[in-house]
């Protein structure tokens, strides 16, 4: 490790933080309204999250506070790596098994109300949770005393899901009980964020603004240092590693934690996205991945696809997933290298047990530590014993299975230990792109600004002028493309309902030659030898006269059946696939050409006037669109099945096709009458097998109607916005010159002395920000060597 130039470029990173903190103080003092009118006036007619424009007061704020925040790291050299998920992929069990004990709450509900800090301290055995920052939350607890003893409680019941957590929470809001400053131990730091949580829910409920904006800081949020039991032991490296538990967007009901969230993941190292393999084309693992997407290259961004262990023998393997998500969900955002799919669940407790039987010799009472039965369940099986726990070689060799089970080895030797060992790096690459950023966006800010003041008033204000309309135009456009859109998705839907009318027909035909009479009694007869007796039809009844012959039958006709079934399947799903990526390539042109005349006439006249018009025309994403048909086939057939028939433990496709008659094992005996003959109703068997691979068809087709209709929504409103936010930027800019230009001439020339002194600076900031990039890149190259 090259500790001297480590120390050198942090040196020379420090000081341009600190140069470009004082640029931007001193933007801060030219005269600019507009831009701060123009967005709160967008915001007020949109229902979307209007993001504050880039030098706007609000927007020099969050710059400001990027930067900060970078100067932070720098003094520390701390590698942040964000990690983010929504609720139910397991963000919190994949942060465990990261550190390896558990130091966050593992619960199947929202628990990230703050973003928390998980430092690794080396000797630190026992997690301790340092919150600081914790007079807005005291602030809070009084007003909410007094709300307590106000409102209704069993008003508040019916609002609120009051569980024990939530009445001490209560109590001690109305005894003044107040948080703490530091909490030691897993237990009581599981309370404090669990009550943080309840907090925020109570709030709501209370109709009281919790405060978050107090803690957009990073400094601000809560702290927990612990020694990472991955990497006890290892050699000291300069720098730190830090973890970052972000809210997941929009969790717990509260769609302002998707601004926190970005803002968190702007000024994060390095970004671990923890995605569900069960649902990774859902809405909500689509909002993580817009997340992560608009950090952009300056981040470098992984992935963990949780829940691997629900894979089953046709599922998509390892490689599949991550063709999937890199090349797909993606767009090419994130390298397949980086994506490791893995059982968060197995790796923490494996872990967990490694560890404790490292530590103290023998795992604890699970009796009173719940973990341990997780454990023994996954690793010896749901028939373990007590006494199993005992054999602590048997268990130690258990858990290493386990771990390897799991696949969490790989991440952690390439991302978490390359994390540590190359924490200063990462601290310092994520500074130079913090600072290019800033040079850039200020240059071409200030350039706008001072070419405004050399054009004459008339032709600022046709320039205005015509921007307006440009965006009257644009809403005249968003309602003729959306018709077309509409159109173009009735289209896709009517030809998949064509389509699955084909495939019904063509499985049920292709199951409906198992029941004919002749290849019936011939699957009777076949490879069952001379000595046993002869089969007939009664009916539609299958008579036979040996018991073991009647389960060889049916045996026999599942089998056929699963053929057909699962070739149906496997079609179903690469058809669907293949048809909706088309329309989604087809929705994206529809936009595209709608929009570019636009864009190009903007351009244009904005070149005619001297200006250099930077607009990034948006891309349409409908990634989200699910159509996972194995997951649509198990929902469908899921729905229908009695609590008193669930599925036992025989194969996957036993039970999966079993579940379609709703006859668990394709029992035998439900078909056959034991007398001196044996009875088996194939006319019942068929109209039970038609009857749900209709269903399962209805239901795919009512999955995928929603589905588009929910993603090209959501993908048509965000397109729209960022094409409207890049016009909105415009015209504030033009705005502010044609505001300037009123004043006097003295006025002007002195205002025009300042912007070129600023650009002279943001210029060479750039430069040095670039040398220094180039600098910690070389030296990025030379450690991976």
């Amino acid at each position: 490790m090259h500790t001297q130039t480590i120390y050198e470029l942090s040196q020379e990173a420090e000081r341009l933080l600190m140069l470009s903190l004082e640029h931007l103080r001193q933007l801060q003092k030219l005269p600019m309204t507009s831009l701060d009118d123009v967005a709160l006036k967008q915001g007020e007619h949109s229902s979307q999250v209007v993001q504050p424009l880039h030098f706007s007061a609000r927007g020099m704020d969050v710059q400001q506070a990027t930067l900060n925040n970078e100067l932070r790291k720098i003094t520390r050299l701390e590698m942040v790596l964000a990690i983010v998920g929504t609720m139910k992929a397991g963000k919190s069990t994949t942060i465990n098994a990261i550190v390896g004990t558990e130091v966050l709450p593992n619960r199947n509900r929202p628990m990230t109300a703050l973003p928390t800090l998980i430092r690794h301290t080396p000797g630190q055995k026992e997690p301790v949770l340092h919150f600081s920052h914790v007079a807005p939350i005291d602030a809070l607890m009084k007003v909410l005393q007094q709300r307590v003893r106000e409102c209704d409680r069993q008003r508040l019941t019916q609002t609120l899901e009051i569980d024990k957590d939530m009445n001490v929470l209560l109590q001690h809001i109305e005894n003044g009980v107040a948080f703490e400053r530091y909490y030691l131990g897993a237990q009581p730091i599981f309370h404090c964020l669990k009550s943080l949580n309840d907090l925020v829910r109570l709030s709501k409920a209370l109709d009281v603004d919790f405060p978050f904006a107090a803690y957009a800081a990073i400094e601000h949020i809560p702290v927990i240092e612990v020694e990472f039991v991955h990497l006890a032991g290892q050699a000291s490296y300069p720098g730190q590693l830090t973890l970052l538990d972000t809210p997941g967007p929009n969790e717990a009901g509260q769609p302002h934690l998707q601004k926190m969230l970005n803002e968190q993941l702007a000024r994060a190292s390095a970004v671990l996205a923890v995605m569900d393999y069960t649902q990774l084309k859902s809405i909500s693992d689509e909002e993580v991945r817009q997340a992560i997407m608009a950090v952009g290259k300056s981040v470098p961004l992984y992935a963990l696809v949780n829940k691997f262990d629900q894979k089953d023998r046709n599922s998509d393997d390892e490689e599949q997933v991550r063709a999937l998500i890199s090349g797909t969900l993606m767009q090419g955002g994130i390298a397949p290298e980086r994506i490791y799919p893995v059982s968060s669940m197995w790796g923490y407790l494996a872990n967990r047990a490694r560890h404790e039987l490292t530590t103290r010799g023998r795992l604890p009472d699970h009796q009173v530590q719940r973990w341990v039965q997780d454990f023994a369940e996954a690793a010896l099986g749901r028939r373990w014993r007590t006494t199993d726990l005992d054999d602590t070689e048997h268990i130690r060799h258990a858990a290493d299975l386990l771990w390897e089970d799991s696949l969490f080895e790989q991440p952690i030797q390439k991302v978490i230990h390359a994390a540590y060992a190359n924490a200063s790096l990462y601290a310092l690459r994520s500074a130079s792109h913090k600072l290019l950023n800033y040079a850039q966006s200020a240059h071409e800010y200030l350039e706008f600004r001072a070419h405004g003041l050399t054009v004459a008033y008339e032709k600022l204000r046709l320039n205005i002028t015509h921007i307006e309309d440009d965006m009257q135009q644009l809403e005249v456009s968003q309602g003729r493309v959306s018709d077309e859109v509409s159109h173009e998705v009735e289209l896709a839907l009517d030809a998949a309902a064509v389509y699955l009318n084909e495939q019904q027909t063509e499985i049920l035909c292709g199951i409906n030659t198992f029941f004919v009479k002749e290849n019936v009694l011939m699957m009777s007869q076949h490879g069952l030898g001379a000595g046993v007796s002869s089969a007939e039809m009664a009916g539609e009844m299958l008579v036979l006269h040996d018991e073991g012959q009647a389960k060889i039958v049916l045996d026999k006709m599942r089998s056929s059946c699963e053929v057909v079934l699962l070739a149906a399947q496997e079609s179903i799903s690469r058809d669907l696939a293949l048809r909706f990526e088309q329309l989604e390539s087809t929705l994206s042109r529809a936009l595209n050409d709608a929009m570019r005349p636009i864009e190009q006439r903007v351009k244009e006249e904005l070149n005619h006037a001297g200006f250099r018009a930077r607009i990034r025309f948006p891309a349409f994403h409908a990634a989200m669109f699910n159509f996972n048909t194995r997951q649509l086939f198990n929902e469908a057939i899921e729905q229908d099945i009695p609590a008193e028939n669930a599925p036992s433990t025989g194969g996957v496709v036993r039970d999966t096709f079993s579940r379609w008659l709703n006859q668990p094992n394709w029992g035998w005996n439900d078909y056959v009458e034991t007398k001196t003959r044996y009875l088996i109703d194939m006319g019942a068997l068929h109209k039970n097998l038609v009857h749900y691979v209709t269903q399962f068809c209805q239901q795919i087709r009512k999955a995928l109607a929603a589905q588009v209709d929910i993603s090209v929504t959501a993908g048509m409103a965000t397109f729209f916005a960022d094409f409207s936010l890049c016009l909105t930027q415009l015209q504030a800019s033009l705005r502010e010159s044609l505001t300037l230009r009123q004043q006097n001439e003295s006025a002007v020339n002195a205002l025009n002395e300042q912007l070129q002194h600023r650009i002279t600076t943001a210029a060479w900031l750039y430069e040095d920000s670039r040398l220094l990039r180039d600098d910690i890149n070389t030296l990025f190259a030379t450690e991976h060597t």
